[in-house]
């Protein structure tokens, strides 16, 4: 029940979000580094090699590159400090992961404000079904992006030859569904 009131709560605010954000025609592409100098990284853990880097973002938000157990994972930030946990570990893929060098933010205009309504990330994952074969499976992460809220919508095949396309189309798509495995509490704020 806890879970389907937190989903609930979820659309609401991308709902309420997205009637704000529809009107507007004209999406943008920003693009910020998540591997880069600007990154400040700190250690977590020091015995699992547990870290985080805060990576700078667009129009106030920032981004959070998590990496643990050879797996990596993004939240975003909001300007008021809100981290929305993306769990790419959990969403995207389970195995062991590596992220790309940049982030593609999805930028719309809203009250004549720019702002970001969706995220898309390189997950670089490794599947692991033949342990003797593992093979790297190249994946764009899209996430929908809302005031308060956010979430994995879908992932596309990296090889594919208009994967980008692909990918800003999901993310242009307000009304896909979040996937399952994401947050199942409210954002927290510690960021």
């Amino acid at each position: 029940m806890r879970r389907y009131l937190n989903c609930l709560a979820i659309v609401t605010v991308f709902s309420s979000w997205d009637s704000a954000v529809a009107q507007e025609s004209t999406i943008s592409s920003a693009y910020t580094g998540i591997a880069s100098k600007a990154c400040v990284r700190r250690i977590d853990d020091a015995v699992t090699g547990a870290r985080t880097s805060d990576c700078p973002g667009v129009h106030g938000f920032r981004l959070q590159v998590l990496e643990d157990d050879e797996r990596s994972s993004v939240s975003v930030v909001t300007p008021d400090g809100r981290v929305l946990p993306l769990n790419y570990w959990d969403v995207v893929t389970r195995g062991f992961s590596t992220l790309g060098t940049r982030a593609e933010w999805r930028i719309a205009k809203a009250g004549g404000k720019a702002v970001p309504v969706a995220l898309i990330v390189r997950v670089n994952a490794v599947d692991q079904s033949d342990p003797e074969h593992p093979k790297r499976v190249p994946l764009l992460a899209v996430a929908r992006i809302a005031r308060d809220a956010a979430c994995v919508v879908r992932t596309v095949d990296a090889r594919a030859p208009d994967a980008n396309e692909q990918a800003r189309q999901v993310a242009a798509d307000r009304h896909i569904a979040c996937l399952p495995g994401g947050p199942d509490s409210n954002p927290t704020t510690k960021g």
